[in-house]
């Protein structure tokens, strides 16, 4: 069985939902793609920084990492969540 997370957007900066919005999902550093129009849902992989060695994304790499630790397969970043601690907010 897969658990999910949902994450605010708000910890997610503005230039990282920016690309999430306009960036064909194919075309994303990992896998993931759009939730309707209030998000965004990834596989979570513990390892996509090292992987994809891209820090222009870290905050969605910490992100994955707070899922991992916490046992979640999944991420919805969905924009009517309430931030959490342990997570920058932006």
């Amino acid at each position: 069985m897969r658990q999910i997370i949902c994450l605010s957007t708000s910890h997610l900066s503005a230039a990282t939902r920016r690309f999430l919005s306009v960036t064909p999902h194919t075309q994303w550093p990992t896998i993931g793609g759009p939730f309707g129009g209030s998000g965004w849902i990834f596989h979570v992989d513990e390892d996509a920084e090292a992987n994809f060695g891209n820090r222009r994304f870290k905050e969605l790499w910490r992100a994955f990492a707070y899922a991992a630790e916490n046992g979640y397969d999944l991420i919805l970043f969905d924009d009517i969540e309430e931030p959490i601690a342990g997570l920058p907010v932006f």
